[in-house]
């Protein structure tokens, strides 16, 4: 044997040795120590017109993610979950139309290295009708309502998706209430209780349209949330033909006054409306409802039932309050009730309207919402054939 051959065995028995001490794990030792961890960024880096829909995840291999952040050109963070082997980070919300986002990645890898990568993209250009938002939420944060308020959402563009769309909407209540959204048109969407609201009870309501596919073309941009008190329980209540007012507060009749409401051809309608606004000197003219009169009157307390202009207000000038009905739909006070009333009134008090020949069926004079049977409300009226 040669010195080179010689060499080369003991070589081998040297290595067959370590092999039978290190075991199996050390034969696979130097293996793992070539394996290099990789990062993969969904959507890729320089990613442009990105579906705003898309969903941003990170995955690893060959060791694990540390931290993820993800933010747009404005700083607003994109939060996420760890899978449990912190392998893969996914996103917990859709992203942004017309943005630009960066997300940062920290790992370590199977041998302790630090590893990192930066990674940007850009979504899709969203404007002009295409871009469709919220406007408001109601009734305004931090309020206290009556019992009879819905909730309404109203929008900036024609909502094309509206079954889509009530994925994006919420409805949180302190204690259990049964309810239902209604789209009323394309543009305003409203929920409601199936009954009165409990007294008390405290609701966040919230709507998250950034990043959704509303249908032909459009993509929502808005995200906002309100939160409200449901006070005490008092419901108006108008006999037509008796000419009477009652407050009925927690079951018990707490007022009764007289009234004059609307005469032949212009009557108060029947149904439950609800209290929209409160204004204080408020001027009448027969131009604002085309009565064939011409009259400019002034009130100094009323409050709104309908859009299309009935009221509950001080009438001054009617001598027949209590014994006969004499307005354009309004229901008349004298100014002493009146003011009683406006300062025990608050925005969501039912006005429930009996004796009436004429019925509350407009769907867009809101709210109408109370007069819609809570079976077809429960339809939630996507193709509108009631708006």
């Amino acid at each position: 044997m040669n010195e080179i051959s010689r060499r080369t065995a003991l070589l081998g028995a040297a290595l067959l040795a370590l092999t039978a001490c290190g075991g199996k794990e050390d034969k696979l030792a130097p293996v793992a120590a070539q394996r290099t961890m990789g990062i993969t960024v969904f959507p890729a880096y320089g990613a442009t017109d990105v579906k705003p829909d898309s969903i941003v995840t990170v995955t690893g291999t060959y060791g694990r993610l540390d931290d993820v952040q993800v933010f747009d050109s404005e700083g607003t963070v994109i939060t996420g979950a760890f899978s449990d082997d912190r392998t893969a980070w996914v996103a917990d919300r859709r992203l942004a139309p017309s943005e630009k986002y960066t997300v940062i990645v920290r790992a370590t890898s199977e041998r302790g290295a630090a590893v990192s990568q930066t990674s940007k993209f850009s979504t899709l250009e969203v404007t002009g009708k295409n871009a469709v938002g919220s406007t408001l939420i109601s009734p305004p944060d931090g309020s206290t309502v009556g019992v009879a308020q819905p909730i309404v959402i109203a929008f900036n563009q024609p909502v094309i998706n509206r079954e889509a769309a009530l994925a994006a909407f919420k409805v949180e209540t302190s204690e259990p209430v049964e309810g239902g959204w209604y789209w009323i048109d394309s543009r305003e969407v409203h929920w409601r209780p199936k009954e009165f609201w409990p007294s008390g009870v405290e609701v966040k309501v919230s709507e998250s349209l950034v990043g959704m596919d509303l249908g032909d073309g459009r993509w929502g941009v808005s995200r906002r949330e309100n939160s409200f008190t449901v006070g005490r329980e008092q419901i108006i209540k108008v006999d037509v033909r008796k000419h009477r007012l009652q407050v009925v507060r927690n079951g018990k009749v707490i007022k009764t006054f007289s009234v004059s409401t609307g005469k032949p051809g212009w009557e108060t309608r029947n149904g439950i409306k609800v209290i929209m606004e409160k204004v204080t000197n408020k001027k009448w003219t027969n131009t604002a409802i085309d009565a064939p009169e011409s009259y400019t009157l002034y009130s100094s307390y009323a409050m709104r039932m309908t859009n299309s202009g009935e009221f509950i207000h001080d009438a001054t000038w009617n001598g027949r309050i209590g014994s006969a009905n004499t307005s354009h739909g309004c229901v008349g006070m004298r100014l002493s009730d009146m003011r009683w009333m406006f300062n025990n009134t608050i925005m969501g008090d039912p006005v429930v309207t009996t004796g009436s020949p004429r019925k509350f069926r407009e769907l867009w004079n809101r709210y109408q919402d109370w007069n819609v049977d809570w079976d077809q409300w429960q339809t939630g009226n996507f193709d509108l054939s009631d708006g």
